[in-house]
């Protein structure tokens, strides 16, 4: 281990640099259908957005070729608008522009051509292979494309120069029914005469190791297909495609795994016809969301060898992708690199909880210089332990290449302790080592499933710091195939039948995660696709309870520390409570009629709560996680709220100040204590340095979200190696409370509107912080929120956009008379800012767009910079 057994704050090497990374290129100001200036886009009437609210109205207008196809006007307060789909053709690029907000491009898919219909090629079940055709080109008028896919992953190259820079493409998908494909523009790159196509084709989800239950777990073999297309005047013809006539050939890497690695060594140069195979019935589609990438490179910081021949390379930080090496072999070399998160007492690589994951990859390699590194497979690591290596391996030999689906950075949090900053980055570096294709449970051992709680409970931090609308509505339609035909919603997606079905808030994320969409992004189109399969859901679970009560069952607060377990039918009856008032909503929002049905279900089954589960406002047994959930949705009658809420602190305070939930009460805790006038409360737990707490790990020196809280224990050491995963998102749901509570920026969670433009803005001052700064890229313009305490007192920031409302609580005290607004009085501003008084004595008022300093003296804030004796150390 790298850590001291008996003393806690031993930083590990690289824990006090975090990684953050920038934004991929692309203009965030013109959107389509969630993404900058996409290609391949199959939408019947694609979804122009733009990053900020119409003042007034506006004209739209789309172009191709400097020719104007539409034009339309908008009303103000718009931020995107619906283009009719009969303005459109099929591979066509298109340009458009917002007057005075946005411009942005898209191009069109096989939209107009009837379905996929280019032969299959079978690649094969363990090994990538070359899948080579060869056609003649005659320039002419028009652009040539590529459209390709595959039952597997595969990379696209043309006269041996690969295409575009997706990796493990196209994803992963349900394969019983749908798989999608990417367009890319050929028409620069064709030479006249003869060009090569080629293929590379490996088994990845389709036919590989999947979730520990081995290889094969959707079909025999990969399979691809692909056909090159030419739009002209005349409209799309096919000029080539897979097909009997292509070869197939060794690609040197007889092992290509996802889950177990990849080998590489010289192509043996065999080569032979390749097979056709029969086409899946099921669609393909363009894919909607942002592809697989490489997001970065972090480079080896230093080199042991704690056994002859073995040599431990330490990337400082747990990543997720593959090593990259630069070998110069004065011979025949073999060099085999595995991969882990931590190392033993020893300095060797631990594996144990890699469980059947081998995470190897092998090279055989011929005397000279080389630069290589897998191609279709990944890996979570912190070390690479290298054996085979000829001579002594330098940090200069090796970087770990990071991959990632490709979402826009959209919000940044900056606060004062250095401490609060890792753990800032620590969020969003498991955000993007867990957003390969699909959103991940961990990247490393043989799991690696699109747990659907895991997301359900991190999405909204994840919301603040990406752009997840295209990412996150396409896994909507993954979860949607999952579901079975009497409602019941997988516990992952891509579905995987022995992983169950029907358990409460992991199966509501069925529910969840569109209406997250559509409060940050105003989607509906998600809300309408997912609304009757989020029906079907609440009546199958409606069905199951008893007088209101929903059996427990499955898997309750999952990885609650204590001996006190919350019922598991207090958590399903909540969650069922919960999700009927939602669809209820979404009703409402759809103009569709079932919304005082779901409204009235909702007032059955929390009624059935309260009789089952509260003794008045306490509840019959005592959790943390007992109360969130209760106050959090909305369980408690209103004239029991608060005394609920004093004996949630009570139970805090009872506790050490310390959590004792897990990933159901873990993202409702923090932010239930701070609504309910227990802030200071949140801040204790939040500040808790001993186990368990966030603190916690930072002082273990974690550079990403762990699984358990107690994945490493200072008296216990590594947990249980059958699950023990130390890049996990799921406690990184401490970011949204980050945002909305401490930095104060957030959404009112009191409306139910779309997009973003309801505002509640309200800081919340943390001992052990001076300062906090939160900025989002919202869908309706850049809102920002944030404090700094001074020996004067506290200076409030806010950045309000065009077009929304914003509601503002500062939490002073006492007299008013010395606070200004933008150097001015406020009390001076009384007519312009009308301020109202709350319970507990703070100022609220509605702000206007603009940007706004609010400075509170000394006097109205000293509440907010006392110390506190006990952080629970």
């Amino acid at each position: 281990m790298n850590r001291d057994s008996g003393v806690l704050g031993v930083q590990v090497s690289g824990a006090q640099a975090p990684f953050v990374r920038s934004a991929p290129p692309g203009s965030r100001a013109g959107l389509t259908c969630g993404l900058a200036d996409p290609v391949g886009v199959d939408e019947p009437s694609p979804r122009l957005s733009w990053d900020a609210r119409l003042i007034g109205e506006a004209t739209v207008v789309v172009s191709s070729d400097g020719r104007e196809v539409w034009r339309s006007s908008v009303p103000a307060g718009s931020h995107d608008v619906d283009v009719p789909g009969e303005w459109l053709a099929p591979l066509t690029p298109y340009t458009w522009s917002v007057e005075g907000y946005a411009t942005g491009a898209f191009t069109t898919g096989l939209r107009a051509r009837g379905g996929w219909d280019a032969p299959w090629l079978a690649g094969d079940p363990r090994a990538a292979v070359s899948l080579r055709g060869s056609f003649t080109w005659h320039p002419a008028p028009g652009r040539a494309w590529l459209a390709a896919t595959a039952l597997g992953v595969y990379r696209a190259l043309l006269n041996g120069v690969r295409l575009g820079e997706e990796e493990l493409a196209p994803g992963w998908t349900d394969y019983g029914h749908r798989t999608r494909y990417r367009l890319l523009e050929l028409t620069e790159l064709l030479v006249s005469g003869e060009n090569e196509l080629e293929l590379w084709l490996a088994p990845g989800w389709y036919a590989g190791h999947v979730a520990g239950g081995g290889p094969r777990r959707y079909g025999d073999r990969p399979a691809a297909s692909a056909q090159v297309l030419v739009r002209d005047d005349d409209g799309v013809r096919r000029v080539f495609a897979t097909d009997a006539a292509w070869t197939r050939r060794d690609l040197g890497r007889p092992r290509a795994d996802l889950v177990m690695g990849e080998t590489v060594r010289a192509p043996s140069g065999q080569a032979g016809p390749a097979e056709t195979t029969a086409a899946p019935e099921i669609l393909v589609e363009a894919d909607p969301a942002p592809p697989v990438r490489v997001i970065g490179t972090v480079p080896a910081v230093s080199v042991t060898e704690p056994a002859p021949g073995v040599q431990v390379a330490d990337f400082g930080r747990n990543v997720v992708g593959r090593v990259r090496l630069r070998v110069d072999a004065p011979g025949p070399v073999r060099i085999v690199v595995r991969h882990g998160e931590e190392l033993t007492a020893t300095g060797r690589l631990y594996t144990d909880n890699l469980r059947t994951a081998d995470q190897r990859d092998e090279f055989a390699l011929g005397p000279g210089s080389h630069v290589v590194e897998p191609a279709f497979t990944l890996h979570g690591f912190r070390y690479a332990e290298v054996t085979g290596w000829p001579g002594a391996l330098t940090p200069d030999d090796l970087e770990a290449v990071l991959l990632s689906s490709a979402l826009a950075v959209t919000g940044s949090l900056t606060v004062s302790d250095p401490a609060v900053r890792q753990l800032v980055a620590n969020i969003g570096a498991s955000a993007d080592g867990n957003l390969v294709s699909v959103p991940t449970d961990c990247p490393q051992r043989d799991e690696r499933t699109g747990w659907t709680a895991d997301i359900a409970v991190f999405g909204s931090t994840l919301s603040f710091l990406r752009h997840t609308q295209a990412f996150l509505s396409g896994w909507v339609t993954t979860l949607i195939d999952g579901q079975r035909a009497d409602g019941a919603v997988p516990h992952v997606a891509p579905v995987l039948p022995e992983y169950g079905y029907d358990s409460p808030v992991w199966s509501d994320a069925l529910i969840e995660v569109p209406w997250l969409l559509w409060r940050r992004y105003g989607d509906d189109r998600t809300l309408r696709r997912a609304y009757d399969p989020m029906r079907r859901w609440a009546d199958y679970c409606l069905a199951q309870a008893e007088d209101g009560i929903r059996p427990g069952r499955a898997l309750g607060d999952w990885l609650a520390p204590g001996t006190v377990e919350t019922p598991k039918s207090l958590i399903a009856t909540a969650a069922l409570a919960r999700s009927l008032r939602l669809v209820a909503h979404v009703a409402d929002v759809l103009g569709e009629p079932h919304a005082p049905e779901y409204g009235e279900a909702f007032t059955r089954v929390s009624g059935a709560f309260q009789r089952a589960f509260l003794s008045g406002p306490r509840l019959r047994t005592e959790t943390q996680t007992g109360y969130a959930v209760a106050l959090a949705w909305d369980l408690v009658p209103p004239e029991d709220r608060a005394a609920s809420a004093q004996a949630l602190a009570e139970l805090v305070r009872a506790d050490g100040h310390r959590l004792m939930t897990g990933f159901v009460g873990t993202p409702l805790l923090l932010p239930v204590l701070s609504e309910t006038g227990h802030h200071d409360l949140a801040c204790r737990i939040f500040n808790q340095e001993g186990y368990p707490s966030w603190r916690y790990q930072l002082r273990a020196g974690a550079t990403t979200m762990w699984e358990r809280w107690d994945a490493w224990h200072h008296r216990h050491g590594l947990q249980t190696p059958a699950m023990n995963s130390f890049n996990h998102y799921a406690y990184g749901c401490v970011g949204d409370w980050l945002f909305r509570h401490v930095a104060g920026l957030g959404d009112d969670p009191r409306g139910t509107g779309g997009g973003f433009g309801e505002l509640l803005l309200r800081p919340g001052p943390v001992p052990l912080l001076r300062q906090a700064h939160a900025r989002y890229e919202s869908a309706s313009g850049t809102v920002e929120s944030g404090w700094r305490a001074g020996p004067d007192g506290v200076q409030f920031t806010f950045a309000v956009p065009e077009g929304v409302t914003a509601r503002v609580e500062l939490p002073v005290r006492g007299a008013w008379d010395g606070m200004t607004v933008n150097g001015t009085f406020l009390m001076g501003l009384s007519e312009q800012l009308p301020t109202t008084r709350l319970a507990d004595g703070g100022c609220a008022l509605n702000l206007p767009p603009g940007r706004w300093s609010f400075t509170a003296p000394a006097a109205a804030t000293a509440h907010l910079l006392q110390e506190w004796d006990d952080l629970g150390q």
